[in-house]
């Protein structure tokens, strides 16, 4: 059970790492880590508590950030068109 709680927080820290300083949104401070660990945390034990997939919240999250990538690249792009 602590195993599970400590997974799902590193693994919470490693996509904020990810979404704020891979996106443009450079908001990497600790407070916007935290909170959303906090969300993704909440996200998880709701997904077990309804039975679905935990895997399904952390895909979705990582298709969230490489999505704004995407889509930050592209407004760079026709910005300069």
């Amino acid at each position: 059970m602590i195993h599970d709680i400590i997974e799902n927080l590193i693994r919470g820290v490693l996509i904020s790492l990810l979404y704020f300083e891979i996106t443009k949104a450079n908001d990497t401070t600790l407070y916007n880590i935290g909170l959303f660990t906090m969300f993704y945390s909440i996200m998880i034990y709701g997904a077990i508590i309804t039975d679905i997939n935990p895997t399904v919240i952390t895909s979705a999250f990582l298709t969230k950030t490489v999505f704004t990538l995407i889509d930050e690249r592209l407004r760079k792009k026709e910005k300069y068109i």
